[in-house]
């Protein structure tokens, strides 16, 4: 899945049509690759993409993401909450390897 959207949420007409202007215009050459990177580099769209500036901006875009999400909290907040029980695992698994070596 592209950009990260649910397939529910493409509109078909827009899929049919980009596959359909895909085979008109056929595989990406060499040289209108070369356009391309010509085009990129003249204009630079990367020093316009600022993102939010104000603290508000900045909250309403780390939101963004969680509308899609399933449960109450993302993939990453529930790693970063299980991060010091796996540390804690970790310790145990490496003391427990000690104990058998004899190592302490």
């Amino acid at each position: 899945m592209e950009g990260g959207q649910s397939e529910l949420l493409k509109n078909p007409k827009r899929v049919s049509a980009g596959r359909a202007n895909r085979r008109r215009r056929g595989p990406l050459t060499e040289a209108g690759r070369q356009r391309l990177r010509e085009a990129a580099l003249l204009h630079k769209p990367w020093k316009h993409a600022t993102g939010p500036r104000t603290a508000a901006g900045r909250a309403q875009a780390a939101l963004n993401g969680k509308k899609r999400q399933r449960g109450p909290q993302s993939v990453r907040e529930v790693r970063a909450a299980l991060a010091p029980v796996r540390k804690l695992l970790e310790q145990m698994r490496e003391t427990r390897q000690q104990l058998w070596t004899g190592a302490l």
